[in-house]
């Protein structure tokens, strides 16, 4: 049986804390939006900007569209590119890939972002499928990782996702894959937050992740 391994971008594979808050507040100033706190700036990462948006600043449908198309502008026009690759990912990247396992990336970035920053730290040639999120972001995190595998293998085929949220649990929870949680990246913090969700590893470090591949 051959096996996939889809993962996650931003707390999983990257850290784009910076390219995504500068563009965050680039965005608030431009709305002219009150101020929030790093921390709020920071629960940016991940989910849609959208959600974000609406929920931080009580934005109507079409309001926090206009945030996303500001940030999207900003964030492409370089930010993008301001993000640090976690310790150890290049090193599992090249074991999964030695070992002839599948690799896919899901998320809610923009899919033309994603294929971008991707390239940009090389990452490409370890990928055989990108996949994203649309402009309007009407595809859910669900609805990627179903893209992202239905690309890679077949129904039958065992698969497993890695990520940083319960966005990625819940997406996987539901497809009915695999699901190994990190702590290193914005969403969950303890390995209690992962075991809300099944799993079959709850990882602190990239290096767990490669030693649990080695030992199977």
């Amino acid at each position: 049986m051959n096996k996939a391994v889809i993962f996650d971008v931003d707390g999983t594979l990257l850290d784009g804390t910076e390219g995504i808050i500068n563009s965050v507040k680039y965005t608030i100033n431009e709305m002219k939006l009150p101020k929030i706190s790093q921390a709020e700036l920071i629960s940016f990462i991940g989910p849609p900007v959208q959600n974000s948006a609406k929920d931080k600043f009580s934005l109507s449908e079409e309001e926090a569209q206009k945030f996303a198309n500001i940030f999207r502008k900003k964030y492409a026009d370089g930010n993008v590119f301001l993000a640090n690759v976690y310790d150890g990912i290049y090193e599992l990247l090249h074991f999964l890939k030695r070992k002839n396992y599948k690799l896919g990336v899901a998320t809610y970035k923009r899919e033309d972002y994603a294929i971008n920053l991707m390239k940009h730290f090389e990452f490409d040639k370890y990928f055989d499928f990108i996949c994203g999120a649309d402009n309007e972001n009407k595809l859910t995190k669900f609805d990627i990782l179903v893209n992202c595998k239905n690309s890679l293998c077949t129904r039958d085929e065992k698969t497993i996702m890695i990520g940083d949220s319960y966005h990625d649990a819940q997406a996987a929870k539901k497809l009915n894959v695999d699901f190994i949680g990190v702590t290193y990246g914005f969403g969950f913090k303890t390995e209690k937050d992962i075991n809300q969700y099944p799993n079959i590893l709850c990882a602190s470090k990239v290096n767990e992740i490669l030693k649990y591949f080695q030992e199977q």
